[in-house]
């Protein structure tokens, strides 16, 4: 009987590598170097990794959290002098509604005030492009529009 033709053996493919792990957990069993998943170094890189994670999530929006210019004390020793970049109001609470501006500074810094004790007559007055110039230990606001003369607002609070 016959043999019939068969081809020549070709060599087994590399093994494929991770970038930045090298040859971590690939190749065959019985060959190179052994990975020790619950070795001391790595158990000690996940619990570090962790920890940080868990401070990270505590201290973070902490710091990142803009002041926030709520009461009447605050708002009157506030300066301003700059422009309405946000106006937005937070109704989640139907019974106690925030109405928000978001004001950036000539000089680049950001303040937001929350005017939910004061009047909303205030906020229903100023539009996003105005200027706003106020003077510390006075709440008159001098707003700068484009298409009307300079108008002089006073924030008024609630009881």
């Amino acid at each position: 009987m016959s043999q019939g033709y068969t081809p020549p053996r070709r060599a087994p493919r590399k093994k494929l590598k991770m970038p930045l792990f090298g040859n971590l957990g690939s190749g065959n069993s019985g060959q190179g170097d052994q990975v020790d998943w619950g070795g001391k170094n790595f158990t000690k890189l996940v619990f570090i990794v962790g920890t940080l994670g868990l401070l990270a999530q505590m201290f973070l929006p902490n710091l990142w959290a803009e002041k926030m210019y709520d009461t009447e004390s605050e708002i009157l020793d506030l300066d301003l002098d700059g422009s309405i970049r946000k106006k937005f109001t937070d109704a989640t609470n139907p019974n106690d509604v925030h109405y928000i501006l978001v004001v950036k500074q000539k000089d680049g810094t950001r303040r937001k005030l929350d005017l939910h004790k004061a009047d909303p007559v205030f906020f229903d007055q100023v539009a996003v492009p105005q200027r706003l110039k106020k003077t510390p230990g006075s709440l008159d606001v001098l707003v700068t529009r484009f298409s009307k003369l300079d108008t002089t607002i006073k924030i008024r609070f609630l009881p």
